[in-house]
């Protein structure tokens, strides 16, 4: 079948105006990328006192350089909804994917919304990347123990399933850094995409279930002092579990 990988760079989480949008489209019986686009959002871009809250707006030279070389496109935001839609149409795909597509589907219902343009994802599907790799990568010690070795955890203390960490997993780049911008990323999320189907056994087309953090157990050691003055040590668990969504606790198990 075609899929398509897509990602999107906003100025903000609870307005997502985006500026940037780029896919790819691939073909998982050959294996061959059949299309890949990037776009810079006109309204966006030249509204410089918006774009200057993104938190990546230093990344602005890059898209000059980009358009410049006519790699990247720039065009108003209805305009690249219609030739997604075309490509989506031309090639037959038929799920899309993205890499925490909760966000990416919220950035288009909320941009379609605001500049009154057809959705290119109203008739395709949209599904997660992270459940294939919360279902495949992530729960296996041997990617835990990664984490270990090269500290990627996330702010609460639990192991880190961002792109970034994962790539650098399953290609052995430990200093690769996530260009985010929507294009490079979109491919980068392909690989580990097909990682995910080809090492482990997956599907394309198959929705897999994403969690919220994946915990960090580790083991801890208490000293207890008995009543003659002799010191006992006892190794434990420590796991770190969320409590209601907005408290962290600390469990022993």
């Amino acid at each position: 079948m075609n899929i398509m990988v897509f990602d999107t760079e906003t100025v903000n989480l609870n307005k997502p105006f985006c500026y940037n949008i780029g896919y790819v489209i691939y073909n998982t019986d050959t294996d061959k990328m059949l299309a890949q686009k990037d776009f810079v959002v006109e309204q966006i871009w030249h509204n410089v006192p918006l774009f200057s809250t993104a938190y990546y707006a230093n990344k602005r030279p890059i898209y000059v350089s980009r358009m410049k070389a006519r790699k990247t496109k720039m065009n108003k935001f209805g305009y690249i909804c219609k030739e997604m839609i075309r490509d989506l149409n031309t090639f037959n795909v038929e799920y899309a994917y993205a890499y925490n597509a909760p966000f990416d589907e919220k950035v288009f219902e909320y941009n379609c919304d605001y500049f009154k343009c057809n959705n290119p994802f109203d008739t395709v599907p949209i599904l997660d990347i992270r459940g294939n790799v919360h279902n495949s990568i992530a729960f296996n010690q041997v990617y835990k123990n990664f984490c270990e070795q090269y500290n990627r955890f996330t702010e609460k203390g639990n192991y880190s399933t961002t792109a970034e960490s994962v790539y650098q997993y399953i290609t052995g780049v430990i200093d690769f850094e996530e260009e985010h911008t929507a294009l490079a990323d979109s491919v980068i999320e392909l690989e580990i995409l097909v990682s995910t189907v080809g090492r482990y056994g997956l599907e394309y087309g198959k929705e897999y279930k994403t969690y919220s953090s994946i915990p960090r157990t580790t083991e801890k050691v208490l000293t207890v002092t008995d009543t003659d003055g002799f010191k006992h040590e006892f190794a434990y668990n420590r796991k770190t579990v969320r409590n209601n969504g907005d408290n962290i606790i600390l469990k022993n198990i």
